[in-house]
């Protein structure tokens, strides 16, 4: 029986090889997540991956993981038609499918995306029963970071499987949050999530920071109370950026842009450019990303 299940594993094995070009690219993968919806987290990652792609000359891809496809709403005047969707990589049981096989264009130059997929609704709950259902992700990356600079994920505001997948194929989170008391106990949550990730599925994960959202300086009590509850829970974690309330984010997503062809000289669009130049330094003083 043993050398029967050894010769059939190398057929499979043979069979289920695809061979595909090697990029030239080392991809940073960046999950960004957050256990609350509604505290910036598409804004965050449609316009830092602009930014990425648009000041730094890097090649970005813009990876949707959230059922609600809110990504390809925030950029659906910028993206060219897609072609299938995640559901259908992660699925896909013969491990053959490559997230690089359903990758799109958007009128962006440098960055690409993933088409919205209501799919994913429904993946969420057939992972559970998929044995190593955490790696799924992480597997079908293996080529595609050969061609890009980063890799941006937009996770679900949840802590399921597809999150899950999200953070082990990650290098670093970086977790936006709102300045509300159910938003700072999110964070909490999901810090302790990421802990077990570490502990258990992927060692060399990391915090990017935390990311202060929907800033309003009018309450500046408030803004102290939050800066002190996250000193005293953890440290100098908060990223020295803030994306503070700012119309023209919330405008440019209506119009399905990103901020820099809607309003670049905004409040808002320059503090993503801020956020990109902190991540692109991070990453560089890491060793995470070639020079």
């Amino acid at each position: 029986m043993r050398n029967l299940l050894k010769t059939g594993l190398r057929r499979l094995a043979g069979a289920s090889t695809v061979r595909r070009p090697v990029g030239d690219h080392t991809a940073t993968v960046l999950a960004i997540a957050t256990q609350k919806g509604g505290v910036g987290k598409t804004t965050t990652s449609v316009n830092l991956a602009s930014a990425l792609a648009r000041y730094h000359g890097k090649k970005v891809l813009l990876l949707d993981l959230d059922p609600q496809g809110h990504v390809a709403r925030a950029l659906q005047a910028q993206i060219n038609p897609g072609k299938g969707g995640l559901s259908d990589v992660l699925l896909d049981e013969s491990g053959e499918r490559e997230v690089l096989d359903v990758v799109t264009r958007t009128e962006i130059p440098g960055l690409s995306v993933t088409p919205a997929d209501p799919g994913l609704r429904v993946t969420e709950d057939l992972l559970t029963s998929r044995i190593g259902k955490e790696f799924l992700l992480r597997d079908a990356l293996k080529v595609t970071r050969t061609w890009y600079d980063f890799i941006l994920i937009d996770c679900p505001p949840n802590l399921g499987n597809l999150s899950i997948n999200g953070l082990v194929a990650a290098d670093q989170v970086l977790i936006p949050c709102d300045p509300s008391p159910l938003a700072l106990s999110g964070v909490e949550g999901l810090v302790n999530t990421i802990e077990q990730v570490a502990g258990r599925l992927n060692p060399e994960i990391d915090v990017l920071g935390i990311l202060l959202t929907r800033v309003d300086g009018r309450n500046s009590k408030l803004n102290a109370a939050v800066d002190q509850e996250i000193a005293g829970r953890w440290g100098d974690a908060v990223l020295p950026v803030r994306i503070g309330v700012n119309s023209s984010l919330a405008q440019a997503q209506q119009e399905g842009r990103d901020i820099y062809s809607f309003d670049p000289d905004s409040r808002g669009a320059r503090q993503y450019r801020d956020l990109a130049e902190h991540l692109v330094q991070a990453v560089q003083g890491s060793g995470l990303s070639p020079a």
